[in-house]
């Protein structure tokens, strides 16, 4: 049976790793890293420890952040748009609003959707969206 950090993907690894190496070299309010108070040995083990405790947290923010963000129906969508869901259907179909769809259930990302208005609104004002 393979541990936690034996089934952490390459990338959540290799973040957790530069993470807790950054945090160990980091100068201090003191002007001073821990590496420098601790040698670099030390240093490497204490990054390697918490790179360990990052991997255990890492991976549940970011499926809580995704489901946070992911707005699965269109009934979701259209109550983050304040518009019906008919409508959400039919500017999903013809293209002008951005989701995709997980089986049969159309989806969009709230963080999609926003930029996606921002976009909107900056063509509309002929790229310089004004906040009045």
């Amino acid at each position: 049976m393979q541990n936690a950090e034996q089934r952490v993907i390459p990338a959540t690894h290799e973040l957790c790793l530069a993470v807790a190496k950054a945090t160990v070299r980091k100068p201090t309010s003191s002007g001073m890293s821990i590496a420098m108070h601790v040698g670099d040995h030390l240093a490497d083990r204490l990054a390697e420890e918490l790179m360990a405790m990052l991997i255990q947290v890492i991976p549940a923010a970011i499926t809580d952040t995704i489901s946070a963000d992911l707005m699965p129906g269109a009934d979701k969508i259209a109550g983050f748009l304040g518009m019906d869901r008919r409508t959400v259907y039919h500017l999903a179909q013809t293209g002008k609003i951005p989701v995709f769809r997980m089986g049969n259930t159309i989806c969009a990302r709230k963080s999609t959707i926003l930029r996606w208005i921002a976009d909107q609104e900056s063509r509309a004002s002929g790229g310089t969206a004004s906040m009045s």
